[in-house]
């Protein structure tokens, strides 16, 4: 049987990033590939199957090869990852020295400098069979910096099956991290835009959403400014809970990279969009700030893209006002996000690792 390794550096949340290693990780598993993923303890897998309602039991976590790719030799890496018939390595702004018998290195953030000098990076291509990049607005950043090595495009696997448009409810959603380690979400703007939208219909409610693992402060605080408005927080839902809220809200909101000039700070606006997607796929119209990877995912009539807080809030209010138009983009919206389902994803991995 095949052997390969997965580095993932990010193992202490449970997010997008993580779903997109994991699904990748099950989807050579059914290729035939033996997986060993580097970790430490701070992965869990029955949690990770809990928040993403997929079997990882094939999966084995191999902690000791960590140190030797943060802290060992080229020695160490010469003698470790030969053995592996595939190295998939999620790089954290660094590019690596991978020796297995074919190499792919992820990147999920457009890091405006990645790691090491242009001649040492060039040595370390030549080891690379091929860059893999969430979105093109990654890959334009960072492929400036690496023009040398073979590259391509693998958006983020969406379940699109299991979202599914339920009984649609007045309800704004929007998902996103309250305690985003790379970008600010931007839940304030969301907060204060539902205000101004309220004052034109007070039939609708908001509800913000989204991990939290520290940040509690940052999370008093937008409860502070939400007031008495009909705004709820509902802090680490569970996939099934996330699901039932995309399948009654009729609208999803997003703000991340708002006021971020986006040229000189890639790493701070939104790198694909996966929570975009998943409401898409459940029928909710995307009224999402113009940043990044957003406009891959939304197309003329299956959603809005917006500059300013005031495009956002004309927008909703729009779709509010005018049901036939929102029952129509619900529609196009759903059609839209197939694009990016899983399964799709797994096709094409299969055709990268068949090249």
């Amino acid at each position: 049987m095949k052997k390969a390794l997965i580095f993932d550096p990010y193992t202490d949340t449970v997010g997008g990033g993580e779903r997109y290693v994991l699904t990748f990780a099950t989807t050579i598993a059914k290729l035939g590939y033996s997986v060993e993923m580097v970790a430490d303890s701070r992965l869990d897998l029955r949690e990770a199957e809990k928040r993403f309602g997929f079997d990882l039991s094939n999966i084995k976590i191999g902690p000791h090869v960590r140190d030797i790719y943060t802290r060992g030799s080229i020695f160490k890496k010469l003698l470790l990852t030969p053995h592996y018939d595939l190295v998939f390595f999620i790089s954290d702004g660094s590019l690596p020295f991978l020796f297995g018998k074919r190499n792919l290195v992820h990147f999920q953030v457009p890091f405006t400098k990645v790691g090491g000098s242009f001649f040492t990076n060039f040595i370390k291509g030549l080891f690379i069979h091929k860059l893999v990049f969430n979105s093109n607005f990654t890959a334009n950043v960072i492929k400036r910096q690496l023009p040398f090595i073979s590259s391509t495009i693998l958006y983020p696997p969406i379940d699109t099956d299991s979202f599914k448009p339920g009984k649609k409810e007045n309800l704004i959603l929007s998902v996103a991290r309250f305690d985003s380690p790379s970008h600010a979400k931007r839940q304030d703007i969301l907060i204060r835009s539902f205000t101004k939208v309220y004052e034109k219909n007070k039939d609708y409610k908001l509800i913000l959403t989204g991990g939290l693992k520290g940040g509690e402060d940052y999370l008093l605080a937008l409860k502070s400014k939400a007031g008495k408005f009909p705004i709820e927080f509902i802090p680490n839902p569970d996939f099934n809970e996330l699901k039932k809220l995309c399948a009654k809200a009729k609208i999803f909101w997003h703000a991340a990279g708002y006021g971020i000039d986006e040229k000189t700070d890639p790493e701070k606006v939104e790198h694909f969009g996966i929570t975009t997607v998943e409401a898409m796929s459940a029928g909710c119209v995307p009224v999402v700030i113009d940043k990044g990877g957003q406009r891959e995912i939304i197309t003329p009539g299956s959603g809005f893209l917006c500059n300013t807080v005031e495009e956002l809030i004309e927008n909703t209010v729009r779709l509010i006002d005018s049901p036939d138009e929102s029952t129509k983009m619900s529609a196009a919206a759903n059609e839209r996000a197939q694009i990016f389902s899983s399964k799709h994803f797994v096709d094409q991995v299969g055709k990268i690792l068949h090249e």
